[in-house]
Formats: structure tokens, sequence, C-alpha cells
């Protein structure tokens, strides 16, 4: 009895061995450090406050948490941390930029774990251009009213504008739409809540042809009164925009046959501002 007792533990000792070893072990996801590129291509448009909110995107890695010491080769060209994402699964930032005139830079900034500590520096050469049509660009010209389009000069007082796109070689234009807002209407939730506002009207248009400018911008408006007994509760809000929007929307087909698209903005006042 004795003996079979041993026997049994043994048995019993390999057993609890065996199925230990079978247990399967956690995944470990490999450590990953910080990385940026080292070279970023921002675009400079005279007389128009281009901002560059997400330039340099920088991947912090397994271990970084932040970006400091964030230095500039130039006061012409302005940088700060625009955006940081932190969660269990990824960690980055971006680092946007403001030119105040074209030329070349850079921008400097350090890595930083949970602990404070510095754990890497990058240094990104920033190349800031007036971009021009060329023949790497998928656009000959894009013109209104047979006018090049400029950043500073897209304010409208008339009705209606031709738009013209030539592709460069290699390119093929798809289509042509144009976004216009509507005139805001009215809108009873309940017997105390109603609503004010309009919505996006999108419309195609042939090339060489013209499109109607927009007469309305961005509105939204709330009223709501309530009362009950003694008790009674009013609020009203109205949110809109001086300007009407037209949004021209040009899709076409680039050299490797992938679908983009390119938007440009013209504006005109409201019809409702005097």
């Amino acid at each position: 009895m004795k003996l079979f007792k041993q026997i049994t533990c043994a048995v019993l000792t390999l057993c609890l061995c065996a199925g230990l070893l079978l247990i399967p072990s956690a995944p470990v996801s490999a450590a990953t450090g910080p990385s940026a590129p080292k070279a970023v291509d921002v675009s400079y448009y005279k007389n128009y406050p281009m901002v560059n909110d997400s330039a340099i995107s920088v991947q912090l890695g397994t271990n970084g948490k932040n970006i400091k010491n964030i230095k500039t080769s130039s006061k012409n060209l302005k940088a700060k941390v625009t955006r940081l994402s932190l969660s269990s699964s990824s960690n980055s930032g971006y680092v946007g930029v403001y030119a105040k005139k074209t030329g070349k830079y850079t921008v400097s900034f350090d890595v930083y774990n949970a602990q404070n500590k510095k754990i890497k520096k990058f240094t990104v050469k920033v190349n800031v251009t007036e971009p021009t049509f060329s023949n790497n660009s998928p656009f000959k010209s894009v013109t209104f009213d047979n006018k090049e389009y400029d950043y500073a000069k897209t304010v409208y007082n008339k009705n209606s504008v031709k738009v013209n796109v030539k592709m460069n070689k290699g390119y093929k234009l798809k289509k042509i739409e144009y976004s216009t807002y509507s005139k805001p209407v009215a809108k009873t939730n309940s017997s105390y809540s109603t609503t004010y506002s309009n919505s996006e009207i999108t419309k195609k248009v042939k090339n060489g042809k013209s499109i109607q400018l927009g007469h309305y911008g961005y509105y939204y408006g709330h009223d709501y009164s309530y009362a009950y007994g003694t008790y009674s509760y009013e609020s009203y809000s109205r949110d809109g925009d001086i300007m009407a929007p037209t949004i021209v929307k040009i899709t076409y087909l680039d050299k490797n046959k992938n679908t983009i698209s390119t938007s440009y903005t013209l504006y005109r006042i409201a019809d409702d501002i005097k």
C-alpha cells in the first residue's frame, strides 16, 4: 500500500509538471522605439496664413509619452505640438508648423517617457515652397472666370463663376462637383423645441461651364421654451457664418490609375448679411 501511494504521488507530480508546460504563455509584443520623418514638405501661400497642423507625424513608440523642447532654425518658422494621443495600443503625436516665408528649415524636438526622461532626439528638415503648376502637378491649370485660383482672392461679388480645368499628361479628369448650403429652414421637434438649420447641396458641372455660387453660410439655431406650473425655462441660440462657401471638388485619375480628389473653396458674402 505504501509503495502504491508513492507511485501515485509520483504520477500526479509528473502530470502536474506536464500540465504547467502545456499552459500557453501570454504573447509578448515587441517594444518599438520612437520614429519621425527625416524631412517634410510644406506649402506656403503669400498673403495667406497657411498653417499645417499635421506637418510632422511622430510615432512615440512603446515608451514615449510626450514631445518637448521644440525648436526651429529660424524665426520665420513657428512650431508646436498640435496633437498627442496615448493609449494602451499606440502612442503618437503631431508637430504643426507655420511658415512666414519660403525656405529650408529644421525643427528639433525630444521624446520623453512616463518618468519624464528623454529617450530620443529628432531633427526634421522642413522644406517650405510656394506651390506652382508644373508637370509634376495633376493640373496644367485650374481657372475660375479665366483666372488662376488665388488663395488670397477667393471672395466674389457675383452669382456665378466659370470653372475650367486642364490636366497634365498622364492624368485624366473624371468629374467636377460643387457644394453649397441651402436656405435655413425651421423644424419643430416638439411643442417646446424648434431647430433652424440648412443642408449641403452637391451638384455636378461640366468642364468649362459656370457654377452658381452659394448664397448661404452654415447655419444652426435652437429655440427652447418649457413651462410647467411655476417652473419655466427658455433658451435661444443662433450660429451662422458671414461667408457663403462654394466648395469645388475636382476628381481625377493619377498616373497609377488611382482616383484622387482636390477641393477649392470660393466665397461670397451670405445673403442674410446686411
